[in-house]
């Protein structure tokens, strides 16, 4: 096992490790990298340089700091991690990890994590994405609620947009929590449709609680 520093940049999980700055990023189905070879946790991978006409340059761009590789679904699936953002570490292995937690079963769309939710008790399946900075219903759901205001994101292959945001209380299983959602673009929209999902879970999410994840066995635990 091996514990990383965690950097938090507007929400979004970094870590460094052989000189490469490394976006976490749970939403994306694929690891994109500076160069086809990535040597991680000791471990060498080939991956692609771009996706979805995107380069890292592109992507550090967007994000407003440089980074050298988008650690993607593909590989974080070969191993089981523990993310604590409060404490600012992450742990990866190929192991299991000892971690006392409600465990919560997930299924996988594109590799892409998806957990069950419940908002005004009522399910909804979201993608669970450490690499987005807010969260996202559709306007079905937040139109009943009130706005707390506009904020700015961005998101591969549509570039930055700005969203109108709510404040909404979100329950898993025993515990509850608050969310600032926003409203996807509509071809992104469209995308958690054919995901059979209703929406994404980002930051807040993690920042709630450490969070153990082992996308392969199709678990999740964390702690309240």
């Amino acid at each position: 096992m091996k514990t990383y520093q965690l950097r938090l940049f507007q929400g979004h999980a970094i870590i460094e490790d052989d000189n490469n700055i490394i976006l976490v990023d749970t939403g994306a189905p694929t690891t994109i990298h500076h160069t086809e070879s990535l040597r991680f946790n000791g471990d060498q991978y080939h991956c692609s340089t771009t996706y979805a006409g995107l380069t890292i340059q592109s992507i550090s761009d967007l994000l407003g700091t440089q980074i050298t590789t988008l650690l993607g679904a593909d590989i974080l699936a070969k191993y089981h991690i523990i993310l604590d953002y409060r404490n600012n570490k992450a742990m990866f292995s190929h192991q299991e990890i000892e971690f006392a937690g409600t465990e919560v079963s997930i299924s996988r769309f594109m590799g892409i994590p998806i957990v069950e939710f419940s908002i005004d008790n009522f399910p909804v399946k979201l993608f669970l994405d450490t690499g987005a900075k807010l969260s996202y219903l559709s306007e079905t759901i937040t139109r009943n609620y009130e706005t707390t205001g506009m904020d700015r994101d961005f998101y591969p292959g549509v570039g930055q947009f700005e969203t109108e945001c709510f404040m909404i209380p979100t329950q898993l299983y025993d515990v509850n929590f608050n969310v600032t959602f926003g409203n996807l673009p509509d071809i992104l929209q469209t995308t958690l449709m054919v995901g059979g999902t209703d929406g994404i879970m980002g930051f807040d999410f993690f920042n709630n609680f450490p969070v153990y994840l082992d996308l392969a066995g199709g678990t999740l635990k964390y702690t309240p």
